[in-house]
């Protein structure tokens, strides 16, 4: 072999070589890829999911207890509530967590419809304990401006909290509620049937809600 044969012999080898490490390559890139993508759509999203029994939903549930089932539903899931009131077909329920009342609590307003369904029925659940989270991570101790961003929130009204005093934020057509505190951080969060506010059963649990900003 001369040496004008040697060299285009050598052309050639370097350019397949050339030409197959570049294909390999963009072939392990898309395999990367393709991973990457697998696991955002399965693993992240599962590893990040709520756990049912603590799962906020909107106009649903709080956990395994979902609007209007009847109230002795709540009681055998939760056991017997550390307090209730009942009145005129309305009655409010509460659990404290460890059956102390400085705890975390979770009310349950019900309601009977006189007449036609004798069974009391749930109407708002509320939770105080940030153990409970909506699908898109929303729980007590967040701010207010992060449940803005994702619901369509209007300013029901004022009440107290021990003292303390509370405002409470109602998206009415999705079924989700929350109070905060002075500094806006959410101290609870309540789901009612979409497109009927959450006013009645605040004001059963905390009395008078003044209403306006």
């Amino acid at each position: 072999m001369n040496k004008t044969q040697y060299t285009l012999t050598a052309l050639c080898f370097i350019t397949i070589t050339l030409f197959a490490c570049k294909h390999k390559t963009k072939t392990l890139n898309e395999a990367v890829k393709a991973e990457s993508e697998a696991r955002s759509d399965t693993g992240t999203i599962a590893a990040s999911s709520v756990n049912s029994n603590k799962l906020i939903v909107a106009g649903k549930s709080i956990g395994h207890t979902a609007l209007n089932e009847p109230t002795n539903n709540a009681i055998t899931a939760l056991g017997k509530p550390d307090m209730a009131d009942a009145a005129m077909g309305k009655s409010v329920s509460v659990w404290y967590d460890g059956h102390n009342k400085n705890g975390y609590t979770t009310h349950i307003y019900t309601s009977t419809d006189m007449g036609n369904d004798n069974v009391p029925r749930i109407k708002l659940i509320r939770v105080s304990a940030p153990s409970f989270k909506t699908q898109n991570h929303l729980y007590t101790g967040m701010l207010i401006p992060d449940a803005q961003k994702l619901y369509k929130l209007q300013q029901l009204g004022n009440f107290k909290l021990n003292g303390s005093n509370r405002t409470l934020y109602d998206d009415i057509a999705a079924g989700i509620a929350f109070d905060t505190d002075r500094s806006g951080t959410i101290t609870g969060i309540g789901v009612h049937e979409p497109g009927k506010n959450a006013l009645n059963a605040y004001m059963a649990f905390f009395g008078e809600v003044k209403s306006g900003k």
